[in-house]
């Protein structure tokens, strides 16, 4: 059996910063009354798109409590986005608020395992089998351990909302076309009608649409599902505990603007739902035009303030304070002496978010992933490298496809599972070694693992 790339490929589209040329976090989309408007994000501080403020995170408790389902967006591999969901998901169950979680990562056939794991019947490397999830998601089990451990330790019910992942491929290969009836009645119904969730998606994929056609029109549907099942997986555990609050973690490009999976709860269902999401804020912001208007007005001023007084300028400072400003001193922008302070900040649309997170923008990654893929079988007691994916750790250390991974740091594997599991808790700057057989040769690979450096 191989592993299949395309899932995972598609999750990453939708989890990572990919604006080159678009830029997610500015589309007219969503709610009418706040898709035209702009809000400022700052580091490390809340801002409520509806109540048009910054609120501190006990106050954005208070409102999420008030909903059935709450969704958090993730970026995959951000620590700090793992951090916001704990947070929330923390800040609710103190709050004194009964929390459910369903996730994006597993679907209802994990949800046995899940409950042993909850009841603390279970070991990690016991539920890492039993929820099969090295092969099921793949990201870095480290990246969600604090939320796992949490929900045991509170006994907070875990649910897989999302759909078994052979569908979603079997879309992406040959559209929704290849389905067949008994497929048919195993998902919920695709929605791929909403002209704004498809042009969402096509910002996400970066135009997509008009560079690879074909492609696009077996992804959108795939991707639909995957917001279909994510929504009524969310509605399921509503349904089951009608007393919590169910948070639902998911790839951002699922939660943003509402229009992914908050569409399904609200077509499908009469439940009140809420959005976090956080935003990567850059460490400097160059300048636009506008704000270069707005320091020099600045400079003007200060330097009005620091000139030598004459007899017109004693006159002046008994003129009373609100007519000291000419209107053509007076900044376009009232609020532009606010903006004038060090912290950094990034401009959002207001419905890309109920609630809109500040998080400092990730250098690199916590944790290193390689970018390979293996088959499932062994061959000449070791297991076949089947792709090898460009600018990764491991294309530019020399892994190449076909080759034979017989052990790594002298340790053999008696599946692709435990070979994973021992790449997962590998850290930066750790040497790795490689024994490979390629073709007829035997050879050792070795090296100390370093970020990829990708040019700008």
């Amino acid at each position: 059996m191989k592993t299949k790339i395309f899932p995972v490929l598609l999750l990453c589209l939708f989890t990572t910063s990919l604006a080159q040329n678009f830029d997610s976090e500015k589309l007219p989309l969503g709610d009418e009354n706040r898709k035209y408007d702009f809000c400022m994000v700052k580091l490390d501080k809340i801002y409520d798109t509806k109540a048009s403020k910054e609120v501190s995170f006990d106050q954005m408790i208070s409102e999420l409590k008030k909903y059935r389902i709450v969704m958090v967006g993730e970026s995959h591999t951000n620590q700090l986005y793992h951090d916001v969901e704990f947070e929330v998901i923390k800040g609710l169950f103190e709050a004194g608020k009964p929390v459910v979680l369903a996730l994006e990562m597993y679907n209802p056939k994990q949800d046995e395992a899940l409950a042993k794991w909850v009841s603390g019947t279970t070991d990690p490397n016991t539920f890492m089998e039993q929820t099969d999830f090295l092969t099921t998601w793949g990201h870095n089990y480290r990246y969600y351990k604090a939320i796992f451990d949490y929900c045991r330790e509170k006994r907070i019910p875990m649910y897989g909302a999302n759909i078994d992942k052979k569908y979603t491929s079997k879309i992406g290969r040959g559209g929704v076309g290849s389905l067949t009836d008994d497929d048919l009645k195993n998902i919920p119904e695709i929605d791929s009608t909403t002209i704004e969730h498809k042009y969402l998606i096509k910002v996400l994929m970066q135009g997509m649409d008009a560079t690879m056609p074909d492609q696009f029109a077996n992804m959108y549907p795939a991707q639909s599902l995957w917001d279909a099942a994510m929504g009524e997986g969310a509605i399921r555990a509503a349904e089951k505990h009608p007393d919590a609050t169910v948070v639902l973690l998911a790839g951002s490009g699922h939660v943003i603007y509402n229009i992914g999976i908050g569409r399904i709860i609200k077509d499908r269902s009469n439940l009140s739902f809420a959005s976090v999401v956080p935003v990567d804020i850059p460490k400097k912001k160059k300048d636009g035009g506008m704000m270069e208007i707005r320091k020099e007005i600045k400079k003007e001023k200060d330097a009005k303030v620091d000139e030598p007084k004459t007899e017109m300028t004693e006159k002046k400072m008994d003129t009373p304070a609100k007519d000291k400003m000419t209107e053509k001193e007076k900044p376009a922008n009232p609020h532009a002496m606010t903006m004038m302070d060090d912290t950094p900040y990034k401009i959002v649309v207001k419905s890309y978010a109920d609630f809109i997170w500040g998080v400092k923008e990730m250098e690199q990654e916590l944790y290193p992933a390689f970018g390979f893929s293996v088959k499932d079988t062994l061959k000449n007691g070791g297991f076949i490298i089947e792709r090898v994916l460009p600018n990764t750790i491991a294309f530019e250390n020399g892994l190449k496809k076909n080759d034979i991974i017989l052990s790594i740091d002298g340790n053999t594997f008696e599946n692709s599972t435990a070979l994973k599991k021992h790449l997962q808790f590998k850290n930066w700057d750790e040497q790795i070694i490689f024994s490979l057989l390629r073709g007829e040769e035997k050879m050792e690979l070795s090296f100390v693992i370093k970020p990829v450096k990708h040019e700008e």
